[in-house]
């Protein structure tokens, strides 16, 4: 019972939080120039810069030109100053209502648009995740997912099960790719050499016996193709697969939908 309070409490100060609720001025000695969305700014261009683990209230004082002690007028911790982060980067207009009523193609469109806001801000896919989104701009986005997944067909509860989990692969997915990259320059590799080496390597130790289907794939070059029209950096990564399948799953969404209704049967599972 304790620990579910707890829970709610956090979840509650967070909205709070990022609504501005808690507060609408600093408790007290507000310096004039600042702000709570100016230090929101400037932690976020620090972390862009610099990445998430140059981010401390020190250093985000230290960038504005104020102490430290200023900085708590505005935000009370860093692990508020992360979550006013990940909401602010996501101040960016999603996908509208498609006028021709593609919710397919509304999906594609939400699901790219939240790689794009990851790969403007790539450390935000490193901030820990206390639940669903709660500010201002994560719901519009939530909101903007859910208009297109309701649209095919679903009840809002399994739309909501589909948006986290295509939420969940954007972002672990790019955080892969991410981490690749950085594997790759630590040694001069590209991501395609990557996929060669790693080719290479399994065809020492797969044997059709053992891995008949890694063996297939082997034997098939699929870690090795071009890359498609559009690819970052021109290589072929994670995030680019991923494309297809988003797709598959829009598939099923369709398949399901359409059995359910062909069958007269309103209940969804």
């Amino acid at each position: 019972m304790a620990a579910e309070q707890r829970r709610t409490n956090r979840m509650e100060r967070e909205m709070e939080l990022l609504w501005g609720l808690d507060r609408s001025e600093p408790r007290r000695g507000p310096k004039p120039g600042l702000s709570r969305g100016s230090v929101v700014a400037a932690a976020v261009a620090l972390a862009d810069a610099e990445g998430l683990e140059a981010v401390s209230m020190q250093r985000v004082a230290k960038e504005l030109g104020y102490t430290t002690m200023s900085l708590y007028r505005y935000v009370d911790s860093k692990e508020d100053m992360l979550a006013l982060m990940g909401d602010a980067v996501m101040d960016v207009e999603p996908p509208a209502p498609r006028e021709d009523g593609d919710w397919r193609a509304g999906v594609e469109e939400w699901a790219h648009g939240v790689t794009n806001v990851y790969r403007l801000h790539p450390w935000s896919v490193y901030l820990p995740l206390s639940g669903p989104p709660s500010g201002p701009n994560g719901l519009r986005w939530m909101e903007s997912g859910l208009r297109e997944l309701v649209a095919s067909g679903l009840e809002t509860g399994p739309a909501v099960q589909i948006l986290t989990m295509l939420s969940a692969a954007a972002r672990e997915t790019l955080r892969i790719e991410l981490e690749m990259g950085r594997a790759a320059r630590e040694t001069g590799s590209t991501m395609a050499d990557i996929g060669r080496d790693y080719s290479t390597g399994l065809r020492r130790v797969v044997t059709e016996e053992r891995f008949p289907t890694i063996a297939r794939l082997l034997r098939e070059g699929a870690l090795e193709e071009e890359p498609p029209p559009g690819s970052a950096d021109g290589v072929a990564g994670p995030v680019d697969d991923m494309h297809f399948a988003v797709r598959r799953l829009l598939d099923g969404i369709e398949a399901y939908v359409e059995r359910r209704r062909a069958a007269g049967d309103p209940e969804q599972d």
